[in-house]
């Protein structure tokens, strides 16, 4: 099995899309409330799927970083200690993938 189809089967809690970076806020939020529900269970698990071309991946990159600061700066602002781990995959030919999980 390769590393790639490893990780796009990999069960986690939630899988969304992110296309646009005005679904930067809501899917934040979303991760959020998440995330302070199953901060006790440390069972917190999703998995991102950004957008993937042939030509140019900035679209990508943007949304990855914009939802990577929104994310932290509101588990700051509500002080919530983490111990995250991150996995970034090539999903399948139209999306990256990114998996987000609790490692505690």
């Amino acid at each position: 099995m390769s590393s790639a189809s490893y990780w796009r089967d990999l069960p986690v809690y939630k899988t969304l899309l992110l296309e646009k970076l005005e679904q930067v806020k809501s899917v934040c939020d979303c991760m959020i409330l998440d995330y302070m529900h199953f901060e006790q269970t440390n069972s917190f698990s999703y998995r991102i799927l950004l957008p993937r071309n042939k030509e140019n991946n900035l679209l990508a990159k943007k949304l990855g970083l914009s939802l990577q600061l929104e994310f932290t700066s509101q588990l700051r602002k509500r002080k919530l200690k983490t111990k995250m781990k991150e996995i970034r995959y090539i999903h399948d030919t139209k999306h990256f993938g990114w998996i987000i999980t609790n490692c505690e």
